[in-house]
């Protein structure tokens, strides 16, 4: 059985409810941020709580739980439902309210889940995935290509693009043609020793974590990038709260580097482990 913390209730999943007049089912209007549990500990739990913060201010929804609670939340679900080890989503809607997209005097609504989410086969851990670019482009004052907010159907058009073209990944991009993300995390670029952070998506604070596991041998930059610099790169790769460090060794048929996974990838990938089995948060 899976239980999830409903406005301070924990109840079986199948008996969790949401009215069909809530603003965040009816225009997704809500916010959503995601963590990872290691060794029974939530992994950069007050990073993740801020971002979920900014979200929700850039909606002007006012989060009802302080910090310290939403913790407290979020550890009681974790509790509830023996994980050790998995994956936590928070989400905060607007609250139910009419059929119109009215926002005013709407009570917000706080759902948390504490399940497993792996995106990708494990086996291509250390393989590397082909991705694909999304044809779709995204706004950079558009909160919902900013932030994660419960109107993901550009994540969700994205990852239909990617397969149907066979893939597991699709890159984002903006108007001007720029690669600002994956669909599953943070994007990062090698070309010799200059690391580039692609920037312009929702921000990953779990995937960020690898960044500093690359400071004493590759300069860092944050950038959206072209996606002839991606195909010039040595090497690509992903890192999310979803799916961890996983690399990109193909991009719309084009070979990353030697299309295996480079030295780079694989040192950051094992230093990932090792930061998130250590139990630093």
């Amino acid at each position: 059985m899976s239980l999830v913390w409903v406005n301070g209730t924990l109840v079986d999943k199948l008996d969790a409810r949401v009215s069909p007049f809530d603003h965040g089912f009816l225009y997704g209007d809500g916010v959503w941020e995601h963590l990872r549990v290691f060794g029974g500990a939530l992994f950069r739990a007050p990073e993740h709580f801020a971002t979920l913060a900014k979200a929700a201010g850039a909606l002007a929804i006012d989060v009802p739980l302080s910090p310290a609670e939403l913790l407290a939340a979020v550890e009681a679900t974790v509790r509830a439902n023996g994980r050790t080890e998995g994956y936590v989503r928070v989400l905060v809607t607007r609250g139910p309210g009419t059929i119109g997209p009215d926002p005013r005097k709407l009570e917000p609504q706080v759902l948390i889940t504490a399940e497993e989410y792996q995106p990708f086969p494990q086996e291509l851990y250390g393989h590397g995935l082909h991705a694909v670019v999304s044809p779709q482009r995204l706004d950079a004052d558009n909160p919902a290509h900013q932030f994660r907010t419960l109107n993901q159907l550009h994540v969700v058009r994205a990852k239909q693009h990617a397969l149907r073209h066979g893939c597991l990944e699709s890159l984002l991009q903006n108007r001007n043609c720029e690669i600002v993300g994956a669909t599953e995390g943070v994007l990062f670029a090698v070309k010799g020793d200059l690391l580039t952070l692609a920037s312009g998506a929702a921000w990953d604070d779990t995937g960020a974590a690898v960044i500093d596991s690359t400071a004493d041998r590759l300069a860092l930059v944050e950038d959206p990038l072209r996606l002839e610099q991606l195909l010039a790169a040595d090497e690509v790769f992903v890192a999310g709260t979803a799916c961890g460090v996983i690399g990109v060794v193909r991009i719309d048929g084009t070979d990353i580097g030697r299309g295996i996974e480079g030295p780079v990838t694989r040192t950051v990938r094992e230093a990932y482990a090792r930061i998130t089995q250590s139990g630093l948060k």
